[in-house]
């Protein structure tokens, strides 16, 4: 499973990432706590944008195909949609042009994170409430028996 380490691992590189294939989709997948499904299944949305394949069209993953994998599911964990991923990796590839629209998509995920979180804060506080309650019920119920 990717997590935040990860993730800003994955910007917070100095110098280039080997590009080297190396790793097949079963190694890539156990080093990233992935599916083979879900990178393969990112690979076919065109997620990897330096992917390499050998003579067998296998697919052969760098340390740089790793780093991107680890941004995708960063960003899926924000709750991304797999679209929006498509539309950002894009705009990377087209470099620094682009920072200020990928600042305003960070901006409008976070803003979507934080209104789950709390959508999710105030669900939690009913079912605490509820939970309570049945408590004091219960107790109440067993004095009279």
């Amino acid at each position: 499973m990717v997590n935040i380490n990860d993730c800003i691992a994955s910007i917070a590189q100095n110098g280039e990432l080997n590009q080297t294939p190396k790793y097949t989709v079963t190694k890539a997948a156990k080093m990233l706590g992935l599916s083979v499904h879900t990178l393969r299944y990112y690979d076919s949305l065109k997620l990897f944008p330096f992917l390499q394949r050998d003579q067998n069209e296998k697919r052969l993953f760098s340390d740089a195909d790793l780093q991107w994998a680890k941004l995708i599911e960063c960003l899926r964990n924000a709750n991304m949609s797999i679209k929006d991923v498509q539309h950002y990796v894009k705009l990377c590839l087209q470099g620094d042009e682009t920072l200020d629209e990928r600042l305003t998509i960070i901006n409008q995920q976070e803003k979507i994170l934080i209104d789950t979180i709390t959508q999710l804060n105030e669900q939690l506080a009913l079912l605490k409430f509820k939970k309570q309650y049945y408590k004091t019920a219960h107790q109440i119920t067993k004095l009279f028996q």
